[in-house]
């Protein structure tokens, strides 16, 4: 898909999500590179969901709006939609953002929010308004609810306008596994084991990522050593490119109690350098997102059946 025509678009480098690979533990050792199997680089999408890419948010107060840009993304994601407000992708949906506000008498504020969302070919897709009115300390405080709710009423006005444009998933490349259950039986169990080579703080935002990712299919996680059905262990490796880029390879790997290997999500692309030697942020969500589809294959797998 081609760039929006004559859009603004973020300064700085765009990063491109790995792009899943899901690898039964039988086809091991991994293959290297994916090239076959790879989509073309852009802002990861899931089933049915695209990425949306959030441009900073425009209007006064300076300070609100640069918050709002981050708890959109942050709501976007809790509504298991792949979101970032530093990042941006030629195959992602733009979203473009105003604030105003005005003050009653009684010492409260309304912030309202015109907003835009362009798909990747720049065609509007919809406009909406939203608005949240709160007292004048609370729009300032360090924590802001009132931004939080106000990024909500974004995300579930934007949540529609995606789904009705999203075309039907294509078919899987992995016949061995396609026909898996997506969700894992109530209250199995899974660890988050060791995940080692991120750079930065990767290893702290990937655990915490995959771990929201997982909770939401009905799995019960569980912190490194302690008793689980499954344990999902991440390795990342970094290794020089092109000029300026690094390739960045995640390979998750599902085992059971005893040890025995179920199989991989290998997950691998080209970033700017550098670009994850710090807070890995919301970037790590969307690595998870993209890999929890994979996961779950794999996780349904391994769980023992339910006796009839």
């Amino acid at each position: 898909m081609s760039a929006p025509g004559g859009r603004n678009r973020r300064p700085g480098g765009r990063l491109a999500v790995l792009a899943p690979v899901l690898l039964a533990a039988a086809c091991q050792p991994l293959p290297h590179p994916f090239a076959d199997d790879r989509p073309p680089a852009a802002l990861l999408k899931v089933p049915d969901v695209a990425g949306v890419s959030v441009a900073p948010i425009a209007g006064a107060p300076g300070p609100l709006a640069k918050k709002l840009g981050a708890a959109v993304a942050t709501a976007l994601l809790k509504r298991d939609i792949p979101a970032s407000d530093r990042t941006s992708s030629l195959g992602s949906y733009q979203l473009y953002g105003r604030i105003g506000e005005s003050h009653s008498d009684d010492s409260g504020m309304t912030v309202t929010a015109a907003w835009r969302l362009d798909d990747a070919k720049g065609r509007t897709v919809g406009q909406r308004k939203a608005e949240v009115t709160a007292p004048v300390q609370e729009w300032g405080s360090d924590s802001t609810p009132p931004i939080e709710r106000l990024a909500g009423l974004i995300a579930d006005g934007i949540r529609p306008l995606i789904e009705d444009e999203a075309p039907s998933p294509a078919p899987t490349k992995s016949p061995a596994i396609s026909n898996a259950p997506s969700k894992a039986p109530e209250h199995a169990s899974v660890a988050i084991g060791t995940i080692s080579g991120a750079p930065g703080d990767g290893a702290k935002s990937l655990a915490a990522a995959v771990a929201a990712v997982l909770t939401r299919q009905d799995l019960t996680v569980v912190a490194a050593g302690q008793k689980a059905d499954l344990t999902v262990d991440c390795a990342v490796s970094v290794s020089p490119s092109l000029p300026g880029k690094q390739h960045v390879k995640i390979v998750w790997r599902v085992r059971r109690a005893d040890g025995s290997q179920i199989g991989n999500v290998a997950q691998e692309n080209d970033v700017p350098r550098g670009e994850l030697d710090g807070r890995w942020g919301d970037l790590a969500y969307n690595v998870a997102i993209a890999a929890g589809d994979g996961l779950m294959q794999l996780i349904a797998r391994g769980l023992p059946r339910p006796k009839a």
